[in-house]
């Protein structure tokens, strides 16, 4: 039964070919308090018979590797029809783009789908995805095994080597990331009646995706509040977001995200309108009448419950320069009546000083603008940033038709311009009836934008009847995550040894070395580096707990 091992940083198609030059075994280095991974390709003789698996570690580990927790994923294609522009949006088919790992159309492999027992096979060719959760506590070492794999009368015995570092990826974050949830998405994808506890154990299985990936901060939107008016007087029912917030915070997310207050109607539009009213403008006497029940309302609430100090604010998503005037007054509005709460806005107009207290430009927009926001680090502000539907081109992002490993380096990012936290507005933003699986590049809310979603743009799970499947880029997320915490550790005792690792590889935010191996290679020396230098100083002991 022929099979080839790949690298879990690299992106693998159904028409990927399995060659005798190969590697035919698994040789993976990692961090403890970390996951190590790796893609297999499998070519069957008996298609329809049921594929399964055992790792046997060999006896002198054996005895070592007991918390050693191997996941199986049975790897599904998803069609990319379009390909990413060179600056947002997408391209007609056949349209040359030098950025592209191919050119549109072509399916690849993205989603997970979790398999605890054998499965029937359905095709010539099997994509597997394996994963082992390497525990804070395992004592560093090399531990080997066989992966064994067996379909019909055929079997493959893989030999498997996990190297184990001293280094530790430390239990808490200190990155900030926040993906946003569609509660609607997450009951109309699986056929749950909305707010039904149905629903909510389906929450719980998102939120949990989310944490796979470190996620941070969750947002909690005004649809979760309950709101009556009666002539300008309005009541708040907190009910449902008491029960949301318990929900998240209970999963280990350390943030609270307020929703947003306001938006534009039309991407140009200078004033901004209520969240909760689209008829009422936010800066009016009406939709101040608003802000002055609400926000008071909501800051007792949390108050109560003691999260207002792990809270931010939103206020309304990317200002412009159109309505940088009206964006500032309505902060003001929200600073009135949430005195010390720190407010966070992804924008694009850079010059609204004073109005928010979190920064996030998009990664080409810190580009653009370096020199002010550095300035703005410098005086001690908090600055993340985010992608979305842009940037394109050679710029990182979470796309299915750029490297697998731009979406890995987004994070290093975060550590080589100081970025505190990383914002993306689609966890499992599936728009309409799209389907996420055949992607069809939807328009992204066309009175706005009236353009077409890259692929991959609006999710990184994808539905299955038992709940949200990862995927290939959010395992690249979470490794990247992982790699900006150890960078922090090694800055810590030995910046230079820090930075001159990210440089090896990481140039730009539109330069990045995407050889899977070149990239093993700065990897390698990260997880050395961070062994050799972080435990060796009393102050440290506490990453290994």
């Amino acid at each position: 039964m022929p099979y080839q091992v790949f690298s879990a940083n690299e992106w693998l198609y159904p028409d990927s070919l399995i060659t005798e030059s190969g590697p035919d075994s698994i040789s993976l280095s990692t961090a403890r308090g970390s996951r190590a991974g790796c893609q297999i390709l499998i070519q069957l003789e008996d298609v329809g018979a049921a594929l399964a698996w055992t790792y046997i570690p060999t006896p002198s580990a054996a005895m070592n590797c007991d918390n050693i927790q191997m996941e199986v994923f049975r790897l599904r294609d998803v069609l990319v029809n379009e390909n990413t522009g060179p600056t947002y949006s997408t391209i007609p088919a056949g349209t040359p783009a030098d950025y592209v790992t191919r050119p549109a159309p072509f399916r690849v492999y993205d989603a997970l789908q979790r398999v605890d027992q054998p499965f029937t096979t359905s095709s010539p060719k099997e994509a597997l995805y394996v994963s082992w959760h390497i525990p804070s506590s395992l004592l560093p070492a090399i531990y080997s095994g066989e992966l064994c794999l067996t379909t019909g009368d055929q079997a493959i015995n893989i030999p498997v080597t996990l190297e184990v570092f001293q280094a530790v990826v430390p239990q808490q974050e200190t990155l900030a990331i926040t993906n946003w949830l569609s509660n609607q998405n997450a009951a109309t994808y699986h056929g749950l009646e909305l707010w039904s506890e149905d629903h909510w154990h389906m929450l719980r299985k998102y939120g949990e995706a989310m944490r796979r990936t470190r996620q941070t901060h969750f947002l909690v939107g005004l649809e979760l509040i309950d709101i009556q008016e009666d002539t300008g007087h309005y009541t708040f029912d907190f009910t449902k977001v008491k029960r949301y917030i318990e929900l998240f915070l209970s999963l280990g997310f350390t943030g609270i995200e307020g929703g947003h207050l306001a938006s534009r109607i039309g991407w140009d539009d200078p004033l901004f309108v209520l969240s909760c009213r689209n008829d009422i403008k936010a800066t009016s006497p009406e939709g101040y009448t608003f802000l002055a029940q609400f926000l008071p309302a909501w800051q007792q609430f949390l108050l109560q419950n003691d999260w207002l100090d792990r809270t931010i604010q939103h206020v309304a998503d990317e200002p412009i320069q159109e309505s940088a005037s009206d964006f500032r007054i309505l902060s003001s509005i929200v600073r009135k009546f949430m005195p010390g709460v720190k407010l966070i806005e992804a924008m694009i107009y850079p010059h609204i000083e004073g109005s928010i207290d979190i920064w996030v430009p998009t990664n080409e927009g810190f580009d653009q603008h370096q020199a002010h926001f550095q300035h703005l680090q410098n005086l001690g502000e908090t600055v993340w940033f985010y992608t979305c539907w842009n940037p394109g081109g050679h710029y990182l992002n979470r796309f299915l038709d750029i490297p697998l490993l731009k979406t890995r380096y987004l994070h290093w990012g975060n550590y080589k311009y100081g970025l505190k936290g990383y914002l993306h507005w689609g966890f499992n933003m599936y728009l309409d009836d799209q389907n996420p699986f055949e992607l069809t590049c939807p328009y992204l809310a066309p009175g706005i934008h009236a353009k077409r979603v890259p692929s991959g743009d609006t999710h990184i799970v994808y539905p299955d009847a038992e709940g949200p499947m990862f995927s290939m880029r959010l395992e690249a997320m979470r490794s990247g995550v992982e790699d900006y915490e150890l960078l922090q550790l090694l800055a810590g005792v030995n910046k230079p040894l820090a930075d001159e690792i990210l440089q090896s590889c990481f140039f730009s935010f539109t330069g990045v070395e995407t050889d899977p191996t070149h990239f093993d290679l700065a990897h390698r020396r990260l997880l050395e580096a961070v062994s050799a230098s972080c435990y060796n100083f009393p102050e440290n002991e506490r990453v290994l707990t």
